[in-house]
C-alpha cells in the first residue's frame, strides 16, 4: 500500500530542506532539530568527497569546495544508495550538462583529474575477479588476458603530476597515457605508458584472436622505422612484466579462443 499523499510532500518537503536549508521554513519542524539534520547530512557527504577526491581538495579554495559540496546536494539525484558509489555520483554531476553551475574557478583539468582519483578508489573496493582454469601462464602462448582490474587511460593532462606544486592551465601538446592496476597482493599502483605500450594495450582488447606475437607484429608494421627484432624482444619482456605484476591474467591457447 502507497503511503498517503500528504505525507509523501511532507517528505519530499523535508528532502529539500535538508538539501537546501533555504527551504526550512516549508517544513513544520523545530528549526533547531532541522538543523541537527541539516549540518548532519552535508558533513557526512563532505567527508565523502574529501576522502574520495583529497588531491582535488587540497587544490581548491575551502569556500569554493563548501559551495561545491552544497551544491552536489542541492541539485543531484543520486542513481545508487550506496555510501561507496557516492565518488561515481559526484563524477556524474560534474560531468553533466546544466544541472552543475560552472564557476570561473574550475581548474581545467576538474574532471579528468576527478576521474583519475575515483578510478584508484574503486579499484580498492572491486572484487577480485573469478579464478579462472583456460588460462597458461606463459604471456606469448595465446593471447594475453587483462586483468579486469587493469585500466588502460588517456587523460589530456597529466594527471597524475598534478598537485600543490604543478597545476597546468592549458593541456599540452600529447596526451597522457597512464595504466591504473591493483595487483595480486590487493596494491592499487600506476604506470605512465608510451605510444608504443598504450598500442599494444589497445591491440590486446581489439584483436582477441589475436597471439601475442601476431600482436606485436602488428605494431611493427605500424611502426616501420622500429627494428622488428627489437621490437619482439622488448615487447615479450613487457608483456612478461604486465604478467608478473598482475596486469594479465595470463594468455588464452588460440585453439580455445571463442
Amino acid at each position: 500500500m502507497s503511503a498517503p499523499e500528504d505525507y509523501r510532500r511532507a517528505l519530499t518537503r523535508f528532502a529539500g530542506a535538508i538539501r537546501d536549508p533555504e527551504h526550512t521554513a516549508q517544513v513544520s519542524a523545530d528549526p533547531r532539530r532541522m538543523k541537527v539534520y541539516q549540518e548532519l547530512f552535508f558533513s557526512n557527504l563532505n567527508t565523502f568527497l574529501s576522502n574520495n577526491f583529497p588531491v582535488f581538495k587540497s587544490l581548491v579554495p575551502e569556500d569554493w569546495w563548501h559551495n561545491e559540496v552544497r551544491g552536489f546536494l542541492k541539485y543531484h539525484r543520486s542513481r545508487s544508495p550506496l555510501f561507496s558509489d557516492i565518488g561515481r555520483e559526484y563524477l556524474d554531476y560534474v560531468g553533466s550538462s546544466g544541472s552543475r553551475p560552472v564557476t570561473p574557478e574550475d581548474p581545467p583539468f576538474m574532471e579528468e583529474l576527478l576521474h583519475y582519483e575515483w578510478v584508484e578508489l574503486a579499484l580498492q573496493i572491486a572484487s577480485n575477479p573469478e579464478p579462472r582454469t583456460d588460462l597458461v601462464k606463459d604471456p606469448m602462448a595465446g593471447h594475453p588476458v587483462l586483468s579486469p582490474l587493469a585500466l588502460s587511460l588517456e587523460y589530456r593532462f597529466p594527471v597524475h603530476r598534478i598537485g600543490p606544486d604543478y597545476q597546468p592551465q592549458e593541456a599540452p601538446e600529447h596526451p597522457t597515457w597512464l595504466l591504473v592496476y591493483r595487483s595480486r597482493d590487493r596494491r592499487v599502483s600506476f604506470m605512465a605508458l608510451n605510444a608504443f605500450t598504450a598500442r599494444l594495450l589497445a591491440l590486446i582488447e581489439q584483436c582477441p584472436d589475436c597471439s601475442s606475437r601476431e600482436l606485436l607484429e602488428q605494431i611493427g608494421e605500424e611502426s616501420p622505422s622500429v627494428d622488428p627484432e627489437a621490437l619482439m624482444t622488448g615487447g615479450e619482456l613487457m608483456l612478461q612484466e604486465f604478467y608478473d605484476l598482475g596486469i594479465l591474467r595470463g594468455a588464452k591457447p588460440l585453439t580455445q579462443a571463442t
